[in-house]
């Protein structure tokens, strides 16, 4: 047994000697490890680049700015949408309300088919208010002016002035006059004419 151990050790050791392309057990493998972990390193790397390349489809950004940049689009398109409908409908838009709602970074510009309309329909109706509002003072004045003239104007009462209503003397009793300057009435006679005449408004009213 010895004999036959000390004979195939010979022949392994003639065998690797004379192949030494042969590699001997064990001695390729960290040459193979070795040569996959720098193939590993330059995928990894080549994947780096590709991230944070310029040129990529990413661009250096992360997930959140692509969301930010999304939402972004997504209020633009919004404001436009808001911008066209106050130019179309700004006659039936509170214009005040509608500036407070919003964007602070809102140009002008994009508010003029909005607020051109808005302001020269404020302007016509401050000048129709104004004209309204100089011709209600004119009438006041002219209504006190009649007032005065109207009390201003005497009336003569004698011992033969008749109530036109009752045809009895006035005498010394509480009397009324009409506008038009010369009916004289007794003050009494004038309530009681028109609380009849109330009364028939009434009645009429409930027949119809």
């Amino acid at each position: 047994m010895k004999t036959t151990k000390n004979f195939e050790k010979k022949i392994t050791n003639l065998v690797s000697s004379q192949s030494p392309g042969i590699p001997k057990i064990g001695s390729g493998t960290p040459a193979k490890v070795k040569g996959g972990r720098f193939k590993k390193i330059a995928e990894i790397e080549g994947a780096e680049d590709t991230r944070f390349s310029p040129s990529g489809t990413d661009s250096g950004r992360s997930d959140g700015d692509t969301e930010d940049a999304a939402e972004e689009g997504d209020s633009t398109i919004m404001l436009d949408q808001v911008l066209d409908l106050l130019s179309k409908r700004w006659d039936r838009i509170h214009g005040a309300q509608a500036l407070k709602l919003l964007p602070r970074d809102t140009k002008l510009q994009n508010l003029l088919p909005f607020l051109g309309p808005l302001l020269r329909k404020s302007s016509e109706a401050y000048r129709n208010f104004s004209v309204i509002k100089s011709l209600r003072e004119s009438e006041n004045l002219q209504v006190k002016d009649e007032l005065y003239s109207q009390r201003k104007a005497a009336l003569k009462i004698t011992s033969d002035s008749m109530c036109s209503l009752c045809n009895k003397k006035i005498g010394t009793s509480v009397f009324a006059v009409y506008p038009n300057g010369k009916t004289i009435v007794h003050f009494v006679c004038f309530r009681d004419s028109q609380n009849m005449k109330a009364v028939g408004r009434g009645s009429q009213s409930r027949k119809r």
